[in-house]
């Protein structure tokens, strides 16, 4: 870091030159890097969970890019947005959660995908979890469980944690049987 002494002789450019002990220097304060707000597009075919769910997300500092009812649609606002999170339902019209996945996956391959659905179902869970997504979380926990939860994915890195309802431990495949 350079010093700057308030002695006006006593600068120099790109450098500095030896003071004494008794001349006060003055450093230029570390930069600020601000946190970059974490980015979301919600996809789901509830009207009113999309909004609760932006009402939400947007008073604790989320930035979202966009939210649609359309899985086919959300391909164009992510594709557009590249967010950091997609918050994706699985029980759509037309198109589900599970078939539009891995195509917001090539939109968007740094982008972190949470399953935000009613379907508790352990074989839904597992098809999520292996068409790609990052976390499987159950409709109905609270705003801090789930404001939590995305920061903790998005923050992940490339460890990308998974856990499904209910969200106190980690997602563990239950062991396969053995014949004998």
């Amino acid at each position: 870091m350079t010093t700057l002494s308030l002695v006006e002789d006593d600068v120099k450019l790109f450098g500095k030159k030896s003071r004494s002990d008794d001349q006060p220097v003055i450093e230029a304060p570390a930069p600020v890097e601000e946190e970059k707000p974490i980015s979301v597009v919600v996809v789901d075919d509830d009207d009113d969970l999309r909004g609760i769910l932006r009402i939400a997300l947007e008073s604790r500092g989320f930035d979202i890019l966009g939210d649609t009812s359309d899985a086919m649609a959300a391909l164009q606002v992510v594709r557009d947005g590249q967010p950091d999170i997609i918050l994706l339902d699985l029980a759509m019209p037309e198109v589900t959660g599970l078939e539009v996945l891995p195509l917001l996956l090539e939109q968007s391959p740094r982008s972190k995908i949470v399953i935000c659905s009613a379907i508790s179902a352990t074989h839904m869970t597992e098809a999520a979890l292996d068409a790609g997504a990052d976390a499987y979380i159950i409709k109905g926990v609270s705003a801090k469980t789930l404001i939590g939860h995305l920061r903790r994915v998005a923050h992940s890195g490339p460890v990308r944690p998974v856990r499904p309802y209910p969200l106190g431990r980690d997602y563990v495949e239950p062991p396969t049987p053995t014949a004998g």
